[in-house]
């Protein structure tokens, strides 16, 4: 394990480099059994369709603009909020919120308008798929695994997704890509969305890799021994305790006070919530991981009854900007990652992997909580194996798509910049991950 300092002054302590975590894990059966048992609705991608309840003509996926004015033409213009969990237009997460909005408006020639809604403001997260169902707002932002009964299969597929390797764009980008598959192609997550009266956008959204920021360095799980550490999940609240720390149920808002007075040790959050809560100013020493990570947080965008009542084009409108959405929130993501490099910087704070002792019990630990999932139903059987081969999938797709990392976290800020497009992953997770089954008129 290596200790420099890199261009920006951060002390960064290298651990080992990324391997796939899920081939090193057991699996019941084979990914491709997996798959077809969450096998969703099939369709041809890409149909233009003939109509629907709301009745009218559809437009072929990635049709030409003209197309799109066409099946357009004749339809009334429609008004749609949409409620962000970003807390503000001008915020790293509402700027990627705000490519959505414009896309559909574009799109519609500024048939469809969307009036958003900042920092879960019209509903907070346990009630914000309720304010969609019963029409307090049309499309809202929710974290599904702050209710894991509710939403289990949404849940377990966050745990799934630490088997994920990261890295600090790149692993994003895939982490997301494995996420969307698996959403679109989980037919029992679909039906629970339907029965609470919403449609997904964004079945799943990955979110950001969790990370520890600390008042003191921390990289061994014996230093995470005794820590008190906020979480969000009940899969990271299970890992924390598994280490012999002490996991802190508060709002992430709170911990920047909570590590002020010393009510807590450390913050298990991604970075974007970092930005928002500002924790880096009582906490600089940032640990994480690269083979084996904390379970994921899942995410979703929801559209209520409003959507089934809309001429078949504006849905399919939605629909096909819902990858810029997706693409939007991996990239917001990797937009705080580089931020909170800087402001861990501005604080002479530090950057160090978790070492191979941690990540290999946090394997074990991730295994576990796997299997207790698919022993509730939750997941289906060879999950594990089914994660490994769509991580190496993506991988290889996002490669393809000329997409690779510049260097590691501590680096960030030096090789990324949030100008980049990614539009072109956008479309290809749209058209290789089953999303297009699900398109309305398919």
């Amino acid at each position: 394990m290596s200790v420099h300092s890199d261009v920006t002054g951060i002390q960064v302590r290298r651990g080992r480099r990324n391997r796939p975590l899920a081939r090193r894990l057991a699996s019941v059966v084979s990914a491709g059994a997996a798959l077809a048992m969450l096998a969703g609705c099939a369709g041809s991608a890409g149909d233009s369709g003939g109509g629907s309840d709301a009745g009218g003509e559809g437009f072929a996926w990635d049709a030409p603009q003209e197309e799109v004015d066409a099946a357009v033409a004749d339809h009334e213009p429609v008004t749609l909020t949409l409620q962000a969990g970003g807390p503000t237009e001008d915020s790293i997460s509402g700027r990627r919120t705000m490519d959505f909005i414009n896309e559909v408006e574009e799109r519609s020639g500024g048939k469809i308008t969307i009036e958003p809604t900042w920092g879960m403001a019209i509903s907070g997260y346990p009630e914000a798929v309720d304010a969609t169902s019963d029409g307090r707002v049309d499309i809202s932002y929710d974290l599904v695994s702050y209710q894991p009964q509710r939403f289990p299969e949404a849940s377990a597929i966050g745990v799934a997704l630490g088997t994920v390797p990261y890295s600090p764009m790149v692993g994003e980008m895939v982490a997301n890509s494995v996420a969307t598959e698996m959403g679109w192609n989980d037919q029992a997550l679909l039906d629970r969305y339907e029965e609470e009266g919403v449609t997904p956008l964004t079945p799943i959204l990955g979110n950001g890799v969790y990370s520890l920021n600390c008042n003191s360095e921390i990289n061994t799980a014996e230093e995470l021994k005794g820590k008190q550490v906020r979480a969000g999940s009940a899969g990271q609240n299970a890992a924390l305790t598994d280490f012999g720390a002490v996991p802190v149920s508060m709002e992430f808002t709170e911990a920047y006070e909570a590590l002020q007075r010393n009510t807590i040790d450390c913050d298990l959050s991604p970075m974007s919530a970092k930005e928002i809560s500002g924790v880096y100013q009582a906490a600089s020493h940032l640990a994480y991981s690269t083979e084996a990570n904390w379970p994921r947080f899942s995410g979703t965008y929801v559209i209520g009854p409003k959507y089934e009542q809309l001429p078949l084009a504006y849905q399919q409108i939605l629909f096909d900007a819902a990858a810029t959405m997706t693409a939007g929130s991996a990239q917001s993501y990797v937009d705080s990652n580089s931020q909170h490099v800087e402001d861990i910087a501005s604080v002479d704070g530090t950057i160090e992997e978790f070492d191979d002792e941690f990540q290999e019990q946090m394997a074990e630990v991730l295994e576990g909580q796997i299997n207790a999932e698919i022993e509730a139903g939750n997941l289906p059987e060879g999950t594990i194996e089914q994660v490994d081969e769509l991580t190496d999938k993506w991988t290889q797709r996002v490669a393809d798509l000329g997409f690779e990392d510049g260097g590691d976290m501590g680096e960030l800020p030096e090789w990324y910049s949030a100008d980049d497009d990614w539009s072109a992953w956008a479309k290809d997770l749209w058209e290789n991950s089953g999303a297009l089954d699900h398109r309305p008129g398919a």
